[in-house]
């Protein structure tokens, strides 16, 4: 038979008997790990409980368990527990602080002469889990001791509610810290908790009609050991230097009334002087001008009411201790912001952007994209596209097509498989009748296909106008002679023939050099250029009862005397000059019915096909490369004229370059050639790469440019020919890395030393060149020339 024998207190508990063998008195309190909340409070102490109604010190109770409930029921029990009044005002301090860090500790010393109220432990497990309370009633305090973080646990989530609560009913904070120098953890903390603060517990606290805007005070108490705590300058005290800090890391503080730092340095072989955290306690409870002392009733249903409003599961997710970010791609979707899954580097190992995830769709990406039906029922992807046109159609086919018939989706095996505008009516859209609609990512730089339905309308354009400019570069000699003939056979016959006007009469400017049209003067009836005979006056002399065009010099003469004849070619009758006049109104009238009927519509067309990220006309005066100012001819001739007049005497000088002596840095005027747009124009052209308005000369060059979706080769300007196609810049970032090159290019001073280093630039421009396939290519050589 088994002897227990119950007299021996020094078994071990596994030895004890079994409760039902123990007298009741004796029984020992049993600790269940399973739960927390299950836990009694522990003291080293033999006489520790917590109802210890017969001792004078004051003991902890549990307020909050560790999943947030409340162990007080009602607030006069709440009175009862903290053996007060209900009446009696009291100020609630708060310690916080890592699991380790002698926060029950600190309370024990600063407010009961150190008496252990709060259980301390040298164990490695947490002896404070949940918050306990005590009343130290000579001073009218209510001191909570806090579960610490960074302890193990599984609800860390719901652990950080449960302070950030009890920080928000409190009237002063410790936040107490033995690191040697301050962690980011401690600035995380305090900057949720003003947040949180802000966002949440304010509006839910003056709902009850109690606290203010303005939450508790701050105080760290930072010790330690082996470095110097913060020390305050005449410059910037601590509490400026905690400031930069919260700012450094994007927390803010606003939600605490104050915010103070004492620092400790102390011996690691002697005991911790709690005096100067002390006294900066006592300075905070007197100090009532933010928050006043609050009735043990008013703090509980603060609780309660935060407890209550803010309670409920929390997901924890399991912390992934592997840095995905540290080797995985960086590129992010535009249109779900899901990371890319590869490994980094490996687009330069040609493989695409990839997630498993699905994509939500966004009709500013428009990534959507297009399987055919038919094909995939049958076990394939074919990805389909809505183009302006069919790969079949000419250019001016494709455009009659798109305007009878609308937007066409071409399968490489099915063939044409939609129209927008099949029937008269009852047309269905692609998506519910002959397409798969598939959502893809939006990867920056990539999508090729997706952009590509963008330009379509674009592309028939460019092929509409790439065939109009060749048949006008063939048929302009011819038409032009054809004009002149017929302009010769309704003209007077004092105006000279134009086969014999080979230069303007007054500048003596060749006009087939130069691009300009001829214009006869009504009074001489010589041929003059735009900018010679820009003068509208009378000439009765000759039949012209309305003003008409008159050179510089006629002008001169017939405001001298109205009547006057000038020219000395007689005029035969005044049948010869209504020819003229007849012929005059029929081209006028057509010329404004075409200007209203083709030429406005056209220009609306233009710019719904433009692309997005194209630089509007009106911010692109001149050309982005070289400076040049679009314009006919004549704008451009009148346009440097005007801006020969307003320079003063002897600023025109130019070098044997011809390049202005003021450093030619602004816009030129009238600086491109005879070209693609003929001579004397200077056109405005698109680079299909970076978006930038160009003129003819500075974008010579045709490739594809696949990040841009154009499949086929179209233009691009000098600068970006040179750029491998496989860089993953944006259009912004090379445009604007061209126009920082430019613009350091024209701001270096015409010295030695710049001069050397402007043509150690060009040549490496000129190196780049040939390494990525562009050997061919003067963009290099143009950009030097345009330059000088």
């Amino acid at each position: 038979m088994i002897n227990l024998d119950t007299t021996n207190k020094n078994q071990s508990s596994i030895m004890q008997p079994m409760p039902f063998f123990q007298d009741e008195a004796l029984r020992l309190d049993v600790i269940n790990d399973a739960e927390f909340k299950s836990i009694p409070f522990i003291n080293t102490n033999e006489h520790d409980s917590i109802d210890n109604e017969n001792g004078s010190t004051p003991r902890a109770f549990l307020f909050l368990d560790a999943d947030e409930n409340l162990q007080i029921a009602t607030p006069e029990l709440f009175c009862k527990k903290l053996k007060c009044q209900s009446l009696d005002k009291i100020k609630v301090i708060s310690i916080f602080g890592n699991t380790g860090d002698g926060k029950s500790h600190t309370m024990n010393q600063v407010f009961f002469d150190g008496e252990p109220v709060f259980r301390t432990s040298p164990e490695q497990s947490s002896c404070t889990i949940g918050v306990y309370a005590a009343m130290q009633r000579e001073q009218g305090v209510l001191c909570l001791d806090t579960e610490g973080l960074l302890g193990t646990t599984a609800k860390s989530n719901k652990r950080m509610r449960m302070l950030l609560k009890i920080l928000a009913i409190s009237d002063i904070v410790v936040y107490r810290t033995r690191s040697e120098r301050l962690h980011s953890d401690m600035y995380e903390f305090l900057g949720t908790a003003s947040k949180a603060f802000c966002l949440h517990f304010t509006q839910a606290l003056q709902a009850m009609g109690n606290g203010s805007t303005l939450g508790p005070a701050v105080i760290i108490f930072h010790e330690t050991h082996y470095t110097k705590p913060l020390e305050s300058t005449v410059e910037e005290s601590a509490e400026d230097k905690l400031r930069n800090n919260f700012a450094l890391l994007n927390y803010e503080t606003n939600a605490f009334s104050s915010l103070r730092y004492v620092g400790i340095q102390t011996d690691a072989n002697k005991s911790t002087n709690f005096k100067k955290i002390s006294d900066a306690l006592h300075l905070e409870i007197e100090n009532t001008a933010v928050r006043s002392p609050r009735q043990p009733a008013v703090v509980f249903k603060a609780m309660k009411l935060l407890n209550q409003k803010f309670a409920g599961e929390i997901i924890e997710k399991a912390i992934n201790p592997f840095p995905e970010q540290y080797f995985t791609c960086g590129a992010h979707c535009e249109s779900c912001s899901r990371r890319c899954q590869r490994s980094m580097g490996h687009v330069s190992d040609g493989e695409p952007h990839f997630n498993t995830q699905p994509c939500n769709y966004q009709h500013q990406f428009g990534n959507k994209l297009y399987l055919c039906k038919a094909c995939y029922n049958n076990g394939k992807e074919i990805v389909v596209s809505v183009r302006a046109q069919a790969q079949t159609d000419t250019a001016w086919s494709g455009l009659a097509k798109y305007v009878w018939k609308g937007d066409v989706i071409e399968c490489p095996y099915c063939g044409e498989i939609y129209r927008a505008r099949q029937y008269w009516y009852g047309n269905k859209s692609p998506e519910a009748s002959v397409v798969h609609v598939q959502v893809v990512h939006v990867w920056k730089g990539g999508n090729a296909v997706l952009r590509a339905n963008a330009h379509s309308a674009q592309m028939v354009l460019d092929s509409v106008n790439s065939i109009s400019e060749a048949f006008t570069n063939i048929s302009a000699p011819w038409a032009k002679a054809l004009s002149g003939m017929l302009a010769d056979k309704v003209a007077p016959s004092y105006w000279r023939p134009n086969q014999e006007i080979i230069m303007c009469h007054a500048c003596r400017r060749s006009f087939e050099k130069s691009g300009m049209p001829k214009h006869h003067c009504r009074g001489c009836g010589e041929g003059f250029c735009h900018t010679c005979s820009q003068h509208r006056v009378p000439v009765p002399g000759r039949g012209w009862l309305q003003p008409v065009r008159v050179c510089n010099d006629c002008y001169q003469q017939l405001q001298r005397k109205s009547d006057a004849t000038p020219g000395s070619r007689p005029t035969n009758d005044e049948g010869d000059i209504l020819v003229r006049k007849y012929g005059e109104t029929i081209y006028n009238t057509i010329s404004s019915v075409a200007a209203v009927a083709i030429d406005y519509p056209k220009a609306m067309i233009k710019d719904s096909a433009r692309p997005a990220y194209w630089v509007p006309d009106a911010e692109s005066p001149n050309c982005f490369i070289c400076k040049s100012v679009f314009g006919r001819a004549e704008e451009l001739e009148l346009a440097k004229n005007s801006s020969e007049r307003g320079k003063p005497k002897g600023s025109s000088k130019t070098d044997a370059r011809g390049s202005s002596s003021n450093g030619g840095s602004g816009p030129r005027v009238g600086a491109a050639g005879a070209g693609a747009d003929g001579p004397g124009d200077c056109r405005r052209h698109h680079c299909r790469r970076c978006g930038q308005a160009v003129c003819s000369n500075c974008s010579k060059r045709r490739m594809p440019v696949l990040e841009r979706g154009w499949q086929t080769d179209v233009r691009v300007c000098d600068a970006c020919a040179c750029v491998p196609s496989g860089s993953q810049h944006s259009g912004n970032n090379i445009s604007s890395a061209i126009s920082d090159a430019l613009n350091e290019d024209e701001a270096m001073p015409p010295n030695g030393l710049c001069e050397n280093r402007r043509e150690s630039n060009r040549s490496s421009i000129r190196s780049t060149s040939s390494s990525s396939d562009c050997r061919n290519c003067n963009a290099s050589d143009d950009v030097k020339a345009k330059s000088e």
